[in-house]
């Protein structure tokens, strides 16, 4: 079975198409406030952040806000970052690199709340739908409308997240090659390390696919990415990404890319820090996007 198959069915839009609402300017760049139409059954805001004084088509990162248990906030996450996120904003650091972002509201937060995320996953499943699938199909019609838009280089697609946000970034690579680079902090987590130290209660359900399990391994399923470029960050302390689960996958990955001779297109490092974001990391994440992307 394919592994898109196992995300449940996909809602499709008649064309993904976008709206521009508001635009609003800030000193290092300019925010686009719009309404998509990516899956046919409700509209979704998103931001569109683009660098002052750098013109298009510009390469593009999909940023993914992270869970947190904060239904408010969500995309604008990549402008007002978190307590557990570094500064500047992620807005002003992909500006400065020259890059442009499209962030959007995953089911349920931000201006799609309103309703309880245990409910949705309940109705989604009840119309042969999951949760997950609906959350990550979204991003796949992002890309699609995506490729519409001149201002945007479609060779040159990013995506980039912290926890909720880096699982749909990997999750995302392997499902959709147009994704050029991986970056997710906080997200290496192996479902199989988790049952084995029973630790599946640490990550919340909204995450857990029917059958997923009988048909592949999370290293499998991260295999999906090679040989693109991806970069995996951890803090040493993150109860959530269980360390002999990171450890695992690390040395699965790192095997994966050496019999494709990209071995420098794989990173994975454990750093000092929890389930956050450090200064070393944002530091190690520039500097591998500014290489491959």
């Amino acid at each position: 079975m394919e592994l898109i198959e196992l995300l449940g069915e996909r809602s499709h839009p008649k064309q993904p198409s976008g709206t521009l609402l508001r635009r609003i300017e800030y000193p290092k760049f300019i925010l686009d406030e719009y309404s998509l139409e990516l899956n046919g059954l409700e509209s979704v805001p998103a931001y569109f952040i683009k660098p002052v004084g750098v013109s298009g088509p510009y390469p593009t990162i999909i940023f993914n806000h992270s869970h947190g248990g904060d239904f408010i906030h969500g995309k604008d996450e990549v402008i007002n970052g978190a307590s557990y996120l570094q500064t500047p904003s992620f807005a002003e650091t992909f500006s400065e690199l020259g890059f442009a972002v499209w962030a959007i509201d995953a089911w349920g937060f931000g201006e799609r709340g309103g309703i309880n995320e245990s409910e949705l996953y309940k109705e989604f499943l009840l119309k042969g739908h999951t949760l997950w699938g609906m959350r990550l199909f979204d991003l796949v019609s992002l890309i699609d409308y995506l490729e519409t838009r001149e201002d945007i280089d479609s060779n040159r697609l990013a995506t980039l997240g912290m926890s909720m946000g880096g699982l749909l970034s990997w999750w995302l690579s392997a499902i959709d090659k147009r994704i050029k680079v991986t970056i997710d902090i906080a997200a290496q987590v192996d479902i199989e390390t988790l049952i084995e130290n029973r630790r599946l209660d640490h990550h919340g359900f909204y995450y857990y696919i029917p059958k997923l399990l009988k048909y592949y391994s999370t290293a499998s399923i991260q295999e999906k990415i090679a040989p693109r470029p991806r970069m995996s960050l951890v803090g040493k302390n993150d109860t959530m990404c269980f360390p002999t689960g990171v450890e695992k996958l690390k040395n699965h990955l790192i095997d994966v890319y050496k019999k494709q001779e990209k071995q420098d297109h794989f990173m994975s490092l454990s750093l000092t820090g929890g389930h956050m974001e450090t200064t070393e990391m944002r530091a190690y994440w520039t500097d591998f996007l500014k290489k491959h992307l």
